[in-house]
C-alpha cells in the first residue's frame, strides 16, 4: 500500500467519480484506476462497484476509506510535527514562465534580495499552456507569458473563463533571433519568405493549438522545423547553426549566447508580455519585489532593441 493510493481513494469518495477525482488531482483517469485496482489485488477485496451513474463504494471499500483517512491524517501530523520549526520564517514561492531570459534574470536578483532569509523557491519554464496550467492549479503563484495581436482575444477569453487576471508589462515588435554569422544577419529587417530555406527552431509542439503557440507562426508552412524544449538548447542551436527563432527580440545579457542577435520581422505582430495570476489569490510582498525586478530587466532589454 502507498500513500498516493489512499489519496486517490479519498478524492474518489469526495467526487463519486474517478474522472472528476483525476481532474481535481491533475492526474490521468487511468492512473487512478490502476492504483485502485492494485490496491484491490493487494488486499483481496473489491473497493468500488462501477455503475452507469458513477462509482459506489462497497462495504469493504467504505471500511478501507475510514482507515485511509486515518492514515493520511496521522501522516500529516507527523510531517507537521517535524517540519513546523523548519517552516518558521521560510519564504516559499513558485513562479512559472515561458522561455525568457529576463524572467530568469529577475528571479536571480530576487534570490539576492532574499539572501538573508530562509527560502524555498521554484522557477518553472514551459510553453504558454504549461504556465497557465501551473497558475490554475496553484503550482505557481505567478506566470510570465506573452501573446500577440493575432491571438490576444483568444487569450483574454481564456483568462476570463479560468478566473485568471493578466497584467501587461511591455509591448514589443516580433523579432527574428539568429547568430551574427547568419547569412541574413546584415539585414535591417527580415521577411518570413527570406527565412524559408533556414531551419526554424520552435518551442511549439504538435499537440499545442496555434492559439497558444509561443512564436505565433504557422509551422505547417515550414519545410525545416526543429522542436526544442529548453532555452539552453535553443541558445546553443541558434549560436552554432544557421537556424532562427521568432520571438520578442529581448536579449538579456548572460542569459543568451553573445553572438545571438535580434532583427525586426517585417509584417510583424506586436507581442504583449505580462504576468497572469488567479483572481482569488493575494500576492505576497515578495512577488511584488519580483515584479519590480522583472520590469527593470524588461526595460533594460527593451532599450537595447529600440536602439538597434
Amino acid at each position: 500500500m502507498k500513500l498516493h493510493q489512499f489519496k486517490y481513494l479519498i478524492e474518489v469518495s469526495k467526487h463519486e467519480s474517478i474522472s472528476k477525482a483525476a481532474s481535481a488531482l491533475f492526474v490521468t483517469q487511468p492512473s487512478i484506476s490502476k492504483a485502485l485496482r492494485d490496491l484491490e489485488d493487494e488486499l483481496g477485496i473489491t473497493i468500488l462497484d462501477r455503475t452507469n451513474k458513477g462509482v459506489v463504494f462497497t462495504k469493504e471499500g467504505n471500511e478501507l476509506l475510514f482507515y485511509a483517512k486515518m492514515v493520511l491524517e496521522q501522516t500529516e501530523s507527523i510531517v507537521y510535527h517535524f517540519n513546523k520549526q523548519k517552516a518558521e520564517n521560510l519564504t516559499k514561492l513558485s513562479i512559472s514562465s515561458q522561455h525568457y531570459g529576463f524572467a530568469i534574470e529577475a528571479f536571480a536578483k530576487l534570490m539576492d534580495t532574499l539572501s538573508q532569509r530562509n527560502f524555498e523557491l521554484t522557477i518553472r519554464e514551459g510553453k504558454a499552456t504549461d504556465v497557465i496550467d501551473d497558475v490554475c492549479a496553484s503550482r505557481s503563484i505567478l506566470g510570465i507569458l506573452s501573446f500577440t495581436n493575432v491571438n490576444q482575444l483568444f487569450f483574454e477569453r481564456y483568462f476570463i473563463s479560468n478566473s485568471l487576471v493578466f497584467t501587461p508589462l511591455v509591448t514589443v515588435k516580433q523579432h527574428v533571433f539568429l547568430r551574427k554569422e547568419h547569412p541574413l544577419a546584415h539585414l535591417n529587417s527580415i521577411t518570413l519568405d527570406q527565412l524559408r530555406d533556414y531551419p526554424c527552431l520552435t518551442y511549439q509542439q504538435d499537440d499545442v493549438l496555434l492559439h497558444f503557440a509561443e512564436e505565433a507562426i504557422q509551422v505547417d508552412n515550414l519545410t525545416k522545423l526543429v522542436y526544442v524544449k529548453d532555452r539552453g538548447t535553443m541558445n546553443s542551436l541558434l549560436s552554432n547553426t544557421d537556424s532562427y527563432n521568432v520571438g520578442t527580440g529581448l536579449i538579456t545579457e548572460q542569459y543568451m549566447e553573445p553572438n545571438i542577435i535580434a532583427i525586426p520581422l517585417e509584417g510583424h505582430s506586436l507581442m504583449h508580455i505580462g504576468f497572469v495570476k488567479r483572481n482569488d489569490v493575494i500576492l505576497p510582498e515578495e512577488i511584488y519585489v519580483y515584479v519590480d525586478l522583472l520590469k527593470k530587466s524588461l526595460a533594460k532589454s527593451a532599450v537595447k532593441i529600440s536602439m538597434e
